[in-house]
């Protein structure tokens, strides 16, 4: 087993609860970087049975990066996170993770949760991880297009100024109708989505972008 987490005590704490009852399950490799790990992981023969990656490395989309590159390696990787907003979950899922263990579950269950790699379906620590990963009505679908207007607006950008921030730029117009989808897909799950105000906090709630 490998592990890719930016904070190595959570690392060195969880593989030492896991050796603790669990002394078959070796870690032979650790890094805080994608970078870091995929050299570690260049001087081994064989790849490792599986990895633990968390979702919050030090830059932006390189938790996905290096769950692709290991997917696309053969090597199944189950996320060990404190994340509970089910958008960057369900990213990682799509990815190609095979397993959430949540870092606030038993130390049992996140052991069952490596064990259960292989079996059919998806693993999961708990309950709660399931529902994360699997219900889609936790979070609108929102559109990439429609994402980059809400993180624009996240950043402060004036909304006269959002369409000419875009790559491509867009009519003051298209952005109007991209905000008024976004609010209608939030609006059909139930939730009172009205303003760009109230847009941009249900996306940073749910993670689609950052606050």
């Amino acid at each position: 087993m490998v592990a890719l987490d930016d904070h190595p005590i959570v690392v060195e704490g969880i593989f030492s609860l896991v050796s603790r009852s669990s002394p078959d399950i070796l870690l032979v490799a650790s890094a805080t970087s994608w970078r870091d790990l995929s050299e570690a992981l260049s001087g081994h023969d064989e790849a490792p049975d599986l990895a633990l990656v968390d979702l919050h490395l030090g830059s932006d989309g390189e938790s996905l990066e290096a769950i692709t590159s290991l997917t696309e390696a053969g090597v199944p990787v189950v996320i060990l996170t404190s994340e509970l907003r089910p958008v960057p979950i369900q990213r990682a899922i799509s990815a190609g993770a095979v397993g959430l263990a949540l870092k606030r579950d038993p130390v049992d269950s996140i052991i069952a949760t490596i064990r259960a790699v292989g079996s059919k379906g998806l693993a999961v620590s708990s309950d709660l991880a399931f529902v994360l990963l699997s219900d889609q009505t936790l979070a609108a679908q929102l559109a990439p297009r429609e994402v980059e207007v809400l993180a624009l607006l996240a950043d402060g950008v004036p909304r006269k100024l959002v369409g000419p921030s875009m790559d491509p730029p867009v009519s003051a117009s298209t952005v109007n109708t991209y905000i008024n989808r976004a609010c209608s897909r939030y609006r059909e799950l139930g939730r009172q989505v009205w303003s760009p105000r109230d847009v941009v906090r249900a996306a940073i709630a749910d993670g689609h972008i950052e606050g």
